[in-house]
């Protein structure tokens, strides 16, 4: 890492332009509506002493860029403010260059007056006029979605100038976009307007120095990791490192009961009966108890017989806005829970939110995307595409999650999604349902998924005369 950008990230904490917070109390909304733990506001550089070192940093980036630059252009409104003083520290540095912006209103007197066509860039701009052949370096704080740079783009091309090589930020927090795509503001911008974006650092330099430095604190720097997993670009993945690989169930197989029943009664006798075995690997508590008795009371009843991994699975979780996302993970674990599944069908944004949520409350994450019963997928004669479905599964996957819903009486599907999530580099633990009353075979569906499989059964076991009996049959067939 060039020394520079280990200076500026020390600048940002001492000035506290950069927070990384330790409580989500204190996280803050982005322009994108993201919740975030981390925060640069470059407008707390508002002195003639912080603005000086701010300039240089730029400075240092434009020049470590390699690209010739004949003049600086600050993007309205905060890259206004750095064209000027950017130009002043390169010529410090041995890198004498001009400096303009443009007006809110074109100017018509003055040097102004009487212009022809190719001198009507004067009533546009103050400062050197670009060259018409000349490198120009864009100038701004962030880059978020990326609106005013586009604009910014269509301007200066509106006025002949098309030699636009560079654009310089202060930070690139190196997210993807709101989409599925996996490309971020940035990537798209760069392909469409043919401009590069570098940065004085991205969140993979800040996460670095942190750690490195000791500079915050554990709980802190956890937060930021788990929100570039989620929100992070492939770059920022692969330096980061995925690094969950979450491990719910201690056992590589087992039968997880789904604890569909009415009384909260019934449910003690499940677990009273099947707690002791040894592939009963958790058990999953559905809406229905959750509901009626509330979860924490749940929690406790099962906690009086064993000390297994609880998974709740709301039926479908993950299909609001993204907000809702915080408060689930925050009474999840509140309650006691373990894991919870998550069937994010509201789209890319509420299934990141809904997972990071999860992950910063310390819960473990199942999502799934096909389900078992029949007219689920456009395929089959449903509403959900089977590319959706699968993208699901993908997003999931890219930020790290290991464990996967699949459906059982579906070896086909189970096939499909196993290919997907290792294409993204993850080693899959699944979980099936839809066996016994939906014609699922556990042993079928093993055969299918790998080592790593746990079948989930609901009215094998709960409607069964001897609960134990069955449930030891079903693990017989590991």
């Amino acid at each position: 890492m060039e020394k520079y950008k280990g200076e500026f990230i020390n600048f940002l904490l001492k000035t506290s332009a950069l927070k990384v917070f330790d409580n989500s109390n204190e996280d803050r909304s982005l322009k994108s509506k993201r919740i975030s733990p981390w925060f640069v506001n470059i407008g707390d550089f508002n002195d003639g002493e912080s603005s000086n070192a701010l300039a240089g940093f730029y400075a240092d980036a434009v020049i470590s860029s390699g690209v010739k630059a004949d003049v600086l252009y600050g993007i309205p409104d905060k890259g206004v403010g750095l064209a000027a003083p950017v130009a002043m520290l390169m010529a410090s540095k041995g890198h004498n260059v001009g400096w303009f912006f443009s007006r809110k209103d074109e100017k018509t007197h003055g040097e102004a007056t009487n212009l022809g066509p190719e001198d009507r860039i004067k009533k546009l701009t103050v400062g050197r006029a670009p060259k018409i052949d000349g490198a120009i370096v864009q100038l701004d704080d962030v880059f978020t979605a990326g609106d005013a740079k586009y604009e910014a783009n269509a301007f200066l091309k509106s006025l002949g100038r098309i030699n636009l090589p560079l654009l310089a930020i202060a930070v690139d927090r190196q997210e993807v976009g709101i989409d599925a795509s996996g490309k971020s503001a940035i990537e798209q911008y760069q392909e469409k307007t043919g401009t590069q974006v570098i940065s004085i650092v991205n969140a993979v330099d800040v996460y670095n120095i942190l750690k490195e430095g000791n500079l915050v604190s554990g709980r802190a720097l956890e937060r930021l990791a788990n929100y570039i997993r989620v929100y992070g670009t492939r770059n920022a993945l692969s330096s980061i490192g995925k690094g969950l690989e979450q491990k719910i169930i201690q056992r590589d197989r087992s039968v997880i009961p789904a604890c569909d029943v009415k009384t909260l009664e019934q449910f003690e006798e499940i677990v009273e009966q099947t707690g002791d075995i040894e592939g009963i690997g958790g058990y999953k508590i559905g809406f229905g108890l959750g509901l009626r008795y509330g979860l924490q009371r749940v929690v406790e009843v099962v906690r009086k017989h064993t000390d297994k991994p609880l998974i709740y699975d709301h039926q479908k979780a993950g299909t609001d806005i993204p907000d809702t996302g915080k408060d689930f993970a925050e009474l999840n674990k509140e309650a006691g829970i373990d894991a919870v599944i998550l069937f994010p069908q509201s789209g890319p944004e509420t299934e990141r939110a809904w997972i990071y949520h999860a992950l910063d409350n310390g819960l473990k994450v199942i999502v799934g995307g096909r389900m078992t019963h029949p007219a689920y997928s456009v395929s089959e004669g449903g509403f959900i595409t089977d590319e959706g479905a699968l993208d699901m599964y993908k997003i999931a996957a890219r930020a790290g999650i290991n464990n996967f819903v699949v459906p059982g009486n579906k070896p086909d599907v189970i096939k499909q999604v196993r290919d997907v999530v290792e294409a993204e580099g993850v080693s899959p633990v699944f979980y099936a349902p839809g066996f016994i009353a939906q014609g699922g075979k556990i042993e079928a569906a093993a055969k299918v998924t790998g080592d790593r499989f746990h079948g989930i059964v609901g009215r094998g076991i709960y409607q069964a005369a001897d609960k134990r009996a069955a449930a030891i049959e079903h693990t017989s067939q590991l």
